[in-house]
C-alpha cells in the first residue's frame, strides 16, 4: 500500500481504501488547507495558553487566600477596648441626644471572629449604637483582622426632667469572642442634677451644697467615684440636700464638713443611687476622715454604706496598702480629729457603722442599727461620750450579725496585719445608751487595766455581767442582757422606739445627764428613756 500522500500530484486522482471511491485532490487547496487548519489550532492554543497564564495563578491565589484567611482565625484570645466604661457626663436641662465612640482592638497575629456584639438594653432603649458604619442592636460574625480593630459609635437620649429615670443611666454591650464573654458599660447622666467626677473642695477653699438639685458622686470612665474635702478645705451642706453615691463612691475628708440639716424636714441624706436598693447594704464605701479633719453633722441619715463614717485607715485595709494621706504609725506626731454627731443615723451597713481611731468624738440622739459587723469601733488612743444613744445589731433580711455590737480597743494593727499600733490610753464616756443584740455578749472590751478609762452609765447592754465587771467596777445603774424583742416597738421595720412601758428602755435613764429633746426632736420626759427616742405613749 502507496501512502496517500505520495499519490498527490496536480489534479491527481486517488482511490480510498475505505470505500474503493475515487477521489480527486488539489494539492495546492489541500496543502493550504492543513496549514490554514494547523494555524488556527496553534493560534488558538496559544491564546489559551496565554489565558492561563493570567488565569491560573488568579485562581490559585483566590483558593490559597480563602484556605489562608480561614486557618488565620484565632481560636483563642479576646478583645481589648479603648475604655471598659463609656461615660456621656452631658448633663441636659432639656431633652437632648449626643454621641461617644471606643475602638475594639485585635492586638494578635491572627484574625479574631466576633460572634456576637449585643446592646443589652438593660434600662429601655435610650443608647443606640452604631458598629463600622452599621446600625442595630445586634451583630453575629463580625471579623477584625489581626492588629486591626473597629469603631463603635453610641449615641443616648435623656430627658432630664423626667422623674423616672436614674440618676445614672446604665447600660452595656456585650462582646463574644472564642467563648470568652466581655462588656463595655455605658453610663449617662440622666436627671439634671450635680455631678461629682472625681471633684474636691481644695486647700484653702470652701465649697456649698445647695438643696436645689440632687448632688450625685459617681465615676468618670473607669475612675475612682471620690469626692474629697482636701486639708483646710471646707465643705459646707446645706439642709434638705440629697447626696446620691455611686458604686463603690467614698467622701474623703481632711479638712471640714458641716452638714447641719437642723431638723428631720430639712435633713440631710447621704444614700446609694440607685433607689430600687433599699436597705440593702454595702452599696457605697462611706465616708472616712483623716488625722486633722474635722466633721460636724446634725440630722443626717447615711445609709447602704460599707462602713458608714470611720477614720481613713480602713482605706488601707480594704487596699491592704498606704494608700490615704496620714499614717497610723506616726502617731505622736499626727493630729487629733474630731467628730460630732447630734441626732444622726447611721444604717444598713455591711461592714460598721463607726470606726473611730484616735478620735476626739461625741455622739448625742443617735440611732446606728443593721450593720454586718461591729456596730461601733473605738480605741487606740482619743476621747469618746456617747450620750442617749442607740447601737443595736439585729439579723435581718441583708446583714448577718456576727461580731459584738460594741468594741473599745487598746491597740489596732497595721495593714501587714503583723505591727501593732499601741496599746494606747482611750476614754470613753457611755451614759443613757443602749448597746444591745441577738448574741449573748454585744460587748467587747481588750483594755488592759493600766489604759482602762471606760465607763458606762445608765446603759442598756447585751453582756456578760462577769464579763463586764473585769473592766468596771460595780455599778447598779445599768441593765444588763435585756433581749431586743422586749426593747423596741419593731426593730425588723427599723422601729426603735421603746415597746412600750414595759421595756427596759424606759423610764431608766439619768436624770442628771439630762438632754431635753430626743432623736426626732421630741421633748424628752423628766425622768427620760435609755437610747435615742424617748417613749411618747404612742
Amino acid at each position: 500500500m502507496v501512502p496517500v500522500d505520495s499519490q498527490l500530484s496536480t489534479n491527481s486522482e486517488y482511490i480510498r481504501p475505505v470505500d474503493g471511491r475515487r477521489w480527486t485532490v488539489d494539492p495546492v487547496f489541500s496543502c493550504n488547507k492543513f496549514f490554514f487548519l494547523t494555524f488556527i489550532a496553534q493560534n488558538h492554543c496559544v491564546k489559551i495558553a496565554k489565558a492561563l497564564v493570567v488565569i491560573l495563578p488568579i485562581l490559585i491565589a483566590a483558593l490559597l487566600m480563602n484556605s489562608c484567611h480561614k486557618e488565620q482565625f484565632s481560636k483563642t484570645g479576646a478583645l481589648s477596648f479603648s475604655t471598659d466604661t463609656l461615660t456621656f457626663d452631658t448633663v441636659f436641662t432639656t431633652l437632648g441626644s449626643t454621641t461617644r465612640y471606643f475602638k475594639v482592638r485585635n492586638t494578635q497575629s491572627k484574625s479574631l471572629m466576633v460572634s456576637d456584639i449585643k446592646l443589652m438594653q438593660l434600662q429601655g432603649n435610650q443608647f443606640r449604637i452604631n458598629v463600622d458604619g452599621v446600625s442595630g442592636t445586634e451583630f453575629k460574625d463580625v471579623d477584625i483582622p489581626a492588629h486591626d480593630s473597629l469603631y463603635v459609635f453610641v449615641e443616648v437620649t435623656v430627658n432630664p426632667n423626667d422623674q423616672n429615670n436614674p440618676f445614672v443611666i446604665l447600660d452595656q454591650i456585650q462582646f463574644t469572642t472564642n467563648g470568652n464573654t466581655q462588656n463595655v458599660v455605658l453610663e449617662a447622666m440622666g436627671q439634671n442634677a450635680i455631678y461629682h467626677f472625681s471633684d474636691s473642695v481644695g486647700t484653702g477653699q470652701t465649697q456649698y451644697w445647695h438643696s436645689d438639685k440632687p448632688h450625685i458622686i459617681v465615676n468618670r470612665n473607669g475612675g475612682l467615684p471620690i469626692f474629697a474635702v482636701k486639708p483646710l478645705g471646707n465643705l459646707i451642706i446645706d439642709p434638705g440636700t440629697q447626696i446620691f453615691m455611686g458604686p463603690n463612691a467614698v467622701m474623703t475628708v481632711d479638712g471640714t464638713l458641716n452638714a447641719s440639716g437642723g431638723s428631720w424636714t430639712d435633713s440631710i441624706v447621704f444614700q446609694y443611687i440607685r433607689r430600687d436598693y433599699q436597705n440593702a447594704p454595702g452599696q457605697w464605701l462611706g465616708i472616712t476622715y483623716s488625722r486633722g479633719a474635722t466633721i460636724n453633722m446634725d440630722h443626717v441619715i447615711v445609709d447602704q454604706s460599707t462602713f458608714g463614717i470611720s477614720d481613713e485607715f480602713v482605706l488601707d485595709v480594704i487596699a491592704n496598702a498606704q494608700i490615704t494621706t496620714s499614717d497610723l504609725r506616726n502617731y505622736g506626731s499626727n493630729p487629733i480629729p474630731t467628730v460630732n454627731l447630734d441626732k444622726c443615723i447611721i444604717r444598713n451597713c455591711s461592714s460598721s457603722a463607726m470606726t473611730a481611731i484616735r478620735t476626739n468624738l461625741t455622739a448625742s440622739n443617735c440611732l446606728m442599727h443593721s450593720s454586718g459587723g461591729n456596730m461601733v469601733v473605738l480605741g487606740a488612743g482619743g476621747n469618746y461620750n456617747f450620750n442617749n444613744c442607740t447601737m443595736a445589731n439585729v439579723n435581718n433580711l441583708y446583714t448577718n450579725h456576727q461580731s459584738p455590737t460594741l468594741t473599745v480597743v487598746d491597740q489596732v494593727y497595721y495593714i501587714d496585719r503583723q505591727t501593732p499600733l499601741g496599746p494606747y490610753a482611750t476614754t470613753a464616756t457611755i451614759n443613757n445608751t443602749a448597746v444591745v443584740g441577738t448574741q449573748d455578749n454585744e460587748l467587747y472590751l481588750t483594755m488592759p487595766p493600766s489604759l482602762l478609762n471606760v465607763h458606762f452609765s445608765y446603759c442598756n447592754l447585751t453582756t456578760n455581767v462577769d464579763t463586764f465587771h473585769l473592766v468596771q467596777a460595780q455599778d447598779d445603774s445599768c441593765i444588763f442582757n435585756s433581749r431586743t424583742n422586749s426593747l423596741f416597738y419593731d426593730e425588723r421595720s427599723n422601729d426603735y422606739r421603746p415597746d412600750s412601758t414595759l421595756s427596759p428602755l424606759y423610764d431608766k435613764g439619768n436624770p442628771a445627764t439630762q438632754i431635753s429633746d430626743d432623736l426626732y426632736d421630741r421633748v424628752r420626759s423628766p425622768r427620760h428613756s435609755i437610747g435615742a427616742i424617748e417613749w411618747t405613749g404612742n
